[in-house]
């Protein structure tokens, strides 16, 4: 069995997990809605000097979001926020981007949704860590209100560790918002 294969049973196994008894979810893994998106950068995507604008890897980082988020709420979701966005190294006409996108976080009608994004030269084979970004994502529900989202199951230290961060942050937004 190949990788990908093995994700996919990996996620599959994860998802049975998360059935109750009845068939209804109590929450939903991280590995049940991350995504791992591709897309090679093209002269149209760059300033002059041959770098991909920022604004084009924002968008692509965005779209990997909205898989994620709806992965996980089945259902329509809008971006509420973008926190922490850094750029660590440029991005190049014809560099491969890769967007890892993984739920760190659920509260009751939103998602952190934690986006990595590599460089690959193809040619020299070296990747590069490019952005890293926490995109806040809300469910809506058919009249286009914010919704109840399925909690977050977290299995391992690394997924403990990431929602304990989020869940830091969120606190600190709601904070922020009172005062």
């Amino acid at each position: 069995m190949g990788k990908v294969e093995e994700k996919h049973e990996r996620n599959y196994l994860e998802l049975l997990e998360t059935l109750d008894k009845g068939g209804a979810f109590e929450g939903r893994t991280v590995g049940h809605s991350a995504v791992d998106m591709a897309q090679l950068m093209l002269p149209d995507q760059a300033n002059p000097a041959g770098f991909v604008h920022g604004g084009e890897l924002m968008k692509f980082m965005d779209n990997a979001a909205g898989v994620v988020a709806a992965r996980h709420s089945r259902a329509n979701v809008v971006t509420a926020m973008v926190e922490d966005i850094n750029f660590h190294n440029p991005v190049r006409i014809g560099d491969l981007v890769i967007v890892h996108g993984k739920i760190t976080f659920t509260s009751r009608s939103s998602m952190e949704v934690q986006i990595e994004v590599e460089a690959e030269d193809l040619f020299a084979g070296k990747k590069l860590h490019a952005l890293t970004a926490y995109f806040i994502m809300v469910a809506l529900d058919a009249e286009g209100k914010p919704m109840e989202v399925p909690p977050l199951v977290v299995s391992t230290e690394e997924e403990e560790r990431l929602f304990n961060e989020a869940l830091a942050r969120y606190q600190a937004r709601k904070a922020e918002s009172k005062g």
